[in-house]
């Protein structure tokens, strides 16, 4: 018998493509490094890391409905982050599959805008991710967020706060 503060957690996965769009990009090309889920229920924050090779991702999550806000972006030691309001719900006893998120980090200037697409992705990556975990007996739901496009800005953050090239003096 479970206790009442016993939860079971559910798997939510899915993938990342991001695209320097713009003029004069650095020599450096952009990964989507980590992002942050707060359920909003309990209030409860998790950060989701993404494999900056793949862009694939999971995480075990309660049962609920969350919300991504903030990401963060890697161009070598430079760091770009920001905020977003992605909205999903995790089904209880089912993979969730949250589709594949096309992001496009405009090159560095003033205003630095970062477009967000939300799309399905490929029907054959949802079997070969829960094979290669031995979970392909379990019912995957697509659950995509909500808003499907989304437009933001993006700002320079320090990657290293100690390192001499970001304080020249």
């Amino acid at each position: 018998m479970n206790s009442p503060d016993s939860t079971t957690h559910e798997l939510a996965f899915g993938y990342i493509q991001v695209e320097t769009k713009g003029p004069h990009p650095r020599i450096y090309p952009a990964k989507l490094r980590f992002f942050f889920l707060t359920n909003e229920e309990t209030g409860e924050r998790f950060r989701v890391n993404v494999d900056t090779e793949s862009g694939v991702y999971s995480v075990r999550l309660p049962a609920g409905k969350y919300v991504a806000d903030r990401v963060q972006f890697s161009e070598g030691p430079f760091r770009v982050e920001s905020h977003v309001q992605l909205t999903f719900e995790v089904p209880e006893k089912k993979l969730a599959y949250l589709g594949l998120w096309q992001i496009e980090l405009e090159t560095p200037r003033t205003i630095r805008g970062v477009k967000i697409r939300i799309l399905e992705g490929e029907a054959e990556f949802t079997k070969k991710f829960s094979t290669e975990l031995g979970l392909a007996r379990t019912p995957i739901a697509t659950v995509l967020p909500k808003p499907e496009t989304f437009e933001t800005r993006g700002f320079m953050v320090d990657g290293q706060p100690n390192a001499r090239y970001f304080r020249r003096r």
